[in-house]
């Protein structure tokens, strides 16, 4: 085995490593040491918790510690992007200092140059590219974490196209990307030109096996069997026996709603299993959601968090998730039931994982679908806490014993799908595109054919296959006034095209935003925010069959205001009416209409309310900025409804919500207590300030500071976005969140 102390690293790193607990290297880590420490690419298709992270944060110490260069940490998801911030912080330490990139795809943020390595999402690593900010030639090293994701079919694209990018601008910088155990991933170290290691080896042996619940049996992959003792269910009966040991469960399932019955069947069951110790701790974190996050979700997530059991969707706020993730890293929540995306990189291991539902609603497709088996493999990987656990239990649940045998083989037995390009779907296509041309990348139609060359679909497929739809592009992109042909050959973006690229939308989107711009009619609130629900940029709401003759005679009383002229198809009407029924919420939510009526009234938690909330301020955003190019008197309009949609409120509370921890709630209080102006707050008496709503003696005493200056009064971001998630205005971190 290969010590620490034996690497060909500098003292310090070594410290900050073995101070982790890792004396030594695991032996997938090993064979690929080597190669990190000279300079290598290198692509690792290994387990979860398998080392792949710390091979990566080699080649940072290797690259930029000892080097002197920069790093880029590309990550898929915000979550996962902090949690690897708070990672590279062991090293500040040591001199390392880590910076963190994340939305406002508009600004390219100065800051990060005095950074030494940057964690950002692939999107806000794109968009930094697009802005050609300076420090990006200083890289010698760039983490692609999760790298299978080029497969996801709304994101995959971006990271394949960032990837590439980075290849073409710094061709010596060393690329280290980590990946699922998949069917391919050869393929992906041939597009990196990198070495490629793949293993199945586990630093916890995981025993995996199929429950039929009619029989109640467990088959494991080495054929044997093992009789339960029944219990009043299929999850009571494979996780009480666990819990009672003292250990916890992950229970994953196909929808929201199940998350919450399956979290709540156990709570009796469990709550009986804690110690005095641990019911008090848990209540502690059950007060703190419900004096945070007073609404029904935060209330009925209390109840269940006091009980030793929880759940985790994306409905869940941004501080209501980080607190049952953390109560359960400290082994006080016994199971959470989670929806797939918690298996999508965060770092939460269990003892046993349960996978109820190995289908679930495509809406694509329209009907259940099968799981990847990519992605169960992620979901059973989470079981086994290395240096807890000597094993870890991962089950699938079958409903008879013919689904026993179809689990076992495509699920157990079967290897993983191999992942394909999405570069050629329409929307990244004309995205991409517009892109490389707004930059300067490429300016004749030949160097657009050369940069996809650098690409993975390339990799797997012909040049010659992807002419024809980069083409249709090319003319759909010309003929909505986003690029102009100079001279029959060269290709220019126009101002309108450049301002859509920096601005990172989708450019079909940036049309629909031109139209409403360009209309005569002025247009409420309402007709604004419909026209951004209708872009394919915002995720608009599931809406009932049931709900939509209700949103038809709705459209039908606000046919005069909206910018869209309703449809007559059948498909398209509903597209309509799913983007009306977002543009309600987001209208109450200006109006100031409290957060649980809102969730009560369109069926939504407070996480999709916030996610909502943020993709539609950005693309508000973005239709202020067309609007200076097209029509400045709508600019001001629309910015002003940015502003309230940021911070939820009406036009009146614009002011109040400039100061420092003030959001809707508090600047609500404020007005209503006769405060209008920033100087008239920060000349009151903070016993005056404490007895308002939402105020307390901790905000009175910083509100009521005597500093006028401007750079006290501006909010600063970072602080802004604390205050705002005391008041439950939170980043939400799903799949579906750029």
């Amino acid at each position: 085995m290969t010590k620490i102390d034996d690497l060909d690293i500098s003292s310090g790193p070594k410290e900050v490593i073995r101070s982790d607990g890792i004396e030594e290297l695991y032996p997938p880590q090993e064979k690929g040491v080597e190669d990190v420490l000279d300079g290598n690419n290198c692509v690792f298709a290994f387990p979860t918790a398998s080392g792949k992270s710390l091979l990566a944060y080699l080649a940072i110490i290797k690259r930029v510690l000892e080097d002197g260069g920069k790093a880029l940490y590309i990550v898929p998801l915000r979550a996962l992007a902090s949690e690897k911030l708070e990672d590279l912080k062991r090293f500040e330490e040591i001199g390392l200092n880590v910076g963190i990139s994340m939305g406002n795809y508009d600004n390219p943020d100065p800051s990060l140059k005095e950074h030494d390595v940057i964690v950002a999402t692939s999107e806000k690593a794109d968009s930094l590219l697009r802005h050609n900010v300076d420090w990006l030639s200083e890289l010698n090293c760039v983490i692609a974490d999760e790298v299978h994701l080029v497969n996801d079919r709304e994101r995959g694209a971006t990271l394949e196209v960032t990837l590439s990018k980075l290849k073409q601008a710094n061709p010596d910088a060393q690329i280290i990307a980590l990946s699922a155990t998949i069917r391919n991933s050869s393929e992906i170290a041939d597009w990196l030109e990198a070495e490629h290691f793949k293993s199945e080896w586990r630093p916890v042996e995981l025993e995996k096996g199929v429950f039929d619940k009619n029989r109640n049996k467990i088959k494991y992959a080495d054929c044997e069997e093992k009789r339960l003792e029944q219990k009043s269910g299929a999850i009571q009966t494979l996780c009480l026996p666990t819990i009672e040991e003292g250990d916890q469960c992950l229970v994953f399932v196909r929808s929201r709603k199940s998350t919450d019955a399956v979290a709540r069947r156990l709570t009796s069951e469990v709550e009986n299993r804690l110690s005095e110790d641990e019911k008090e701790k848990l209540d502690d974190v059950a007060d703190e959601i419900e004096s945070r996050c007073n609404t029904s979700v935060g209330r009925k997530l209390a109840d269940m968090i006091r009980s030793g059991t929880a759940f985790h969707n994306a409905g869940l706020s941004n501080f209501q998730r980080k607190k049952v993730e953390n109560a359960f890293r400290n082994r006080l929540i016994k199971l959470i039931s989670a929806t797939p995306t918690l298996a999508a990189g965060i770092n939460m291991p269990a003892r046993k994982v349960v996978v109820r539902d190995c289908r679930r609603y495509d809406a694509l497709l329209g009907y259940n679908a099968p799981i990847p088996v990519m992605e169960i493999q992620q979901m059973l990987g989470r079981a086994g806490r290395p240096g807890f656990d000597d094993v870890g239990e991962a089950v699938l649940v079958a409903k008879n014993e013919r689904d026993v045998d179809r689990l076992f083989d495509e699920y157990l037995m079967g290897e993983s799908e191999a992942i394909v390009s999405r570069m050629v779907t329409e929307p990244a296509l004309r995205r991409h595109l517009l892109s490389l041309i707004a930059t300067d990348h490429c300016s004749i139609e030949e160097e657009i054919y050369e940069f996809m060359e650098e690409t993975f679909y390339v990799q797997q497929s012909d040049i010659w296959a992807i002419k024809d739809r980069v083409r249709k592009a090319l003319d759909f992109l010309r003929d909505e006034g986003l690029i102009e042909r100079k001279k029959e050959e060269y290709l220019e973006a126009t101002r309108f095209g450049k301002r859509v690229s920096d601005l990172y939308i989708d450019p079909l989107s940036a049309v629909k935003i031109k139209k409403a711009v360009e209309s005569g009619k002025m247009g409420l609130n309402i007709s604004y925010l419909h026209t951004v629900c209708l872009t394919p940029d915002m995720y608009t709401l599931f809406t009932g069959k049931k709900e939509l003759k209700k949103y038809e005679k709705k459209a039908n009383s606000l046919r005069a205001d909206l910018f869209e002229d309703i449809p007559h198809d059948e498909g398209e009407l509903e597209e309509y009416l799913r983007a009306l029924k977002t543009a309600l919420l987001l209208q109450d939510w200006i109006n100031e209409v409290p957060e649980d009526e809102i969730a009560e009234k369109f069926g939504v938690g407070p996480g999709d309310i916030y996610n909502k909330v943020e993709t539609a301020e950005w693309l508000l955003h973005s239709a202020a900025e067309i609007a200076k190019i097209y029509n400045k008197k709508k600019a001001a309009k629309l910015e002003e409804l940015t502003e309230r949609t940021k911070h939820g409120i009406k036009k009146e509370l614009s002011k109040l919500t400039e100061l420092d921890q003030v959001g809707r709630v508090r600047a609500r209080s404020l007005y209503d207590a006769g405060f209008r102006e920033i100087r008239e707050v920060r000349e009151a008496r903070p016993e005056e300030l404490e007895e308002l709503p939402g105020i307390g003696r901790t905000i009175a005493d910083r509100l009521s500071e005597k500093d006028f200056s401007e750079e006290s009064i501006r909010k600063k971001e970072d602080e802004k976005d604390e205050a705002e998630e005391e008041e439950g205005v939170t980043d939400q971190t799903s799949l579906a969140d750029f």
